[in-house]
């Protein structure tokens, strides 16, 4: 099975939450082009929590995403 990749910007985080609360990996990208890898928790209306690899957590503010990435098992 091959994967595509799913970019979530900003203004559309929302519509896509029980997609990226679901998946094992998402990649964070920050307006300051800074990447944090790893899985979404606890979303709030303006907030997210991120454990990453190291088992860090991370608190995101929504204004500081550029966009959400995840990849998807794709049908071919």
């Amino acid at each position: 099975m091959g994967k595509r990749q799913t970019r979530v910007f900003r203004q559309d985080i929302q519509k896509h939450l029980q997609d990226l609360l679901q998946c094992q990996t998402v990649q964070l990208v920050l307006r300051t082009k800074v990447v944090i890898q790893g899985k979404l928790f606890n979303p709030e209306p303006d907030q997210f929590e991120l454990i990453d690899y190291g088992r860090n957590k991370h608190a995101v503010a929504l204004h500081q995403i550029e966009e959400i990435i995840y990849d998807k098992e794709a049908a071919f």
